[in-house]
């Protein structure tokens, strides 16, 4: 889009005013004509890059970026009932893994033409419920969530939407359309008997208050079964206040270990809290892993760099993302998936330092 002044012959004089203005809008007849190609060509270059040679896209492109052009996203939207945008929430931005696993997916739409459009839900379903009422008005063509607890009417306002929806971080037996995760269950279990292998006997589990979270109470679940099996006390749980993607909250291994002197390893929802414990710890002069054991579930470069190093269960969270964008792009597709719908993954019990 240009603004174009016009002058009067008389509107060089000081002060004078242009008589009018108006504006000049590109059209996508003004590329091809440009580029010496259709405007069916130019269309296909924006929104379906499939159809044309590599060549002539970047010719297109080329020519439509020199012109100052942009797409009428709307416009094209109502002439083909496709926005090419896919929505996602998550609970926090500030979780690395979140953003790996958000990387996942992109790399798997980027090429095939469609965008992320990102909204967080803090950890809360009725947040959620709201990012996604906003996101279908504004026609996403799919919706990714994380995991499997959203409000009812969320749930019934996707059923009647009928947009292609993904469920991650999970695994789902029965999901509101797709899904693609690990069993927090299982993370937990193994996490656990990992410990007790280790000589560990009286276990603590902490979560993060005011988070309602059912990855976390399923990994807590984990972990009891584990000390249910080896005739252990079940871990004693606590809570921490802060965000789970903030890393704060780590000065609660202290607390704990004045409150119950014998607990001897010390498990965390998250993976970032985990690391502010192991730091608080250094800090105060406990001994990790001597006089208690730490380990929490996630991992980024973070868990690796502190000293000593972080315990943890690992998820394949890029793998994560791109399966759930390859489901997404078969329903977008017309495919139907059927058994499919769902994909397992697993997870690694990284033995480091902490533990």
């Amino acid at each position: 889009m240009a603004i174009i002044p016009e002058k009067s012959p008389s509107s060089g004089t000081s002060g004078s005013k242009p008589s009018q203005r108006h504006l000049q809008t590109l059209r996508l007849e003004d590329v091809a004509a440009a580029a010496g190609v259709s405007t069916i060509t130019v269309s296909r270059c924006m929104t379906n890059p499939g159809r044309v040679s590599a060549k002539t896209r970047e010719h297109v492109l080329g020519v439509a970026a020199e012109m100052g052009y942009l797409p009428n996203r709307a416009a094209s939207t109502l002439a083909s009932a496709r926005s090419k945008v896919v929505g996602a929430v998550v609970p926090t931005l500030a979780n690395p893994i979140h953003a790996e696993m958000l990387q996942g997916v992109a790399d798997m739409l980027g090429p095939a033409g469609y965008q992320l459009l990102l909204g967080t839900s803090d950890y809360s379903l009725a947040t959620e419920e709201h990012v996604v009422r906003t996101f279908l008005s504004h026609s996403v063509d799919a919706m990714l969530l994380t995991g499997r607890d959203h409000t009812q009417s969320c749930a019934t306002l996707l059923r009647r939407a009928q947009v292609p929806t993904v469920e991650v971080f999970e695994q789902i037996a029965e999901p509101l359309d797709l899904s693609v995760g690990s069993s927090n269950f299982d993370a937990g279990l193994s996490l656990g008997q990992y410990l007790i292998g280790r000589g560990r006997r009286r276990l603590a589990f902490v979560g993060h208050s005011d988070v309602d979270d059912s990855r976390i109470a399923e990994r807590r679940n984990g972990i009891s079964a584990a000390c249910a099996a080896g005739s252990l006390t079940p871990p004693k749980e606590y809570s921490a206040s802060s965000d789970p993607g903030s890393g704060g909250g780590g000065e609660i291994v202290g607390a704990i270990l004045r409150d119950d002197p014998n607990i001897d390893a010390i498990v965390f929802a998250g993976h970032q809290i985990a690391v502010g414990a192991v730091r608080h710890a250094l800090d105060t002069g406990i001994q990790v892993p001597d006089r208690v054991a730490v380990a929490g579930f996630g991992d980024s470069p973070i868990a690796r760099w502190i000293r000593p190093s972080l315990t943890t269960v690992r998820f394949p969270v890029r793998e994560m993302g791109r399966e759930a964008a390859r489901l997404l792009l078969a329903r977008m597709s017309g495919d139907e998936l059927g058994r499919d719908r769902t994909v397992r993954l697993g997870f690694e019990i990284i033995s480091r330092e902490s533990a």
